[in-house]
Order: C-alpha cells, then structure tokens, then sequence
C-alpha cells in the first residue's frame, strides 16, 4: 500500500505523498533516498539539487557514467557499502563520483543552469 520499487536501483522503499498547495496536485516520491543522496537529486522531480538540472544532462556534461551491479546480489551489496559510507559522512554534501569532481567541471553546470 505505501511500498513502492525504486526506478533506478529497483529496491522498495517507502513512498511519502502531499500535497504543495491549494488546488494543486499531489507529488509523491519516485527513488529511494539512498539513490537520491547517490545522485545528488530531488526524490520526486529527479532534478540536480545545485543547479537543478536533469541528471540525464548533469551526467552527459560532466561525463559521470556510473551505473548499479546488474545481478541483484552484487546491486544489494554495492547499496549496503553506499549506505554505511553515506551514514559516515554528515550529509552536506553529494556522495558517489560526483563528490569526487574537480571545481573546474562546477562552471560548465553553472552554464547550464536553468
């Protein structure tokens, strides 16, 4: 009922719904938090949370192809790993190979920015 399948890294999570305003509609969570603090972006509208771009065009320009296990005990054991290494951090900052980039590659996103 409230349990839904993550789009990226097919695990279940929990899915939380509201509503933004009046007469507006409903949004609700589309990945897990665990892929979103991975990705660096929004749980419901997948967008950059720093430039809020797609993370489609984000990866493209910086050129980040990083990609889940495909068979689903390698996926389990690479999330476990991100999942400590994301709780030892304190959570400012993204996780995964975009906290690895140089400052250089920031200005061409900036560009890019909406």
């Amino acid at each position: 009922k409230f349990g839904k399948e993550c789009k990226i890294c097919t695990r279940p999570f929990t899915i939380f719904r509201w509503c933004p305003g009046a007469k507006m509609r409903f949004k609700k969570t589309e990945i897990c938090q665990t892929c979103a603090k991975l990705k660096n972006v929004c749980q419901t509208c997948m967008l950059d949370l720093e430039y809020g771009l797609p993370v489609q065009v984000r990866d493209h320009a910086l050129k980040i192809a990083e990609s889940l296990p495909t068979s689903s005990v390698n996926r389990e054991y690479f999330l476990q790993n991100v999942d400590s290494a994301l709780a030892d951090t304190d959570g400012t900052g993204p996780g995964g190979a975009l906290g690895k980039l140089a400052s250089h590659k920031h200005e061409l996103l900036t560009k890019l920015a909406r």
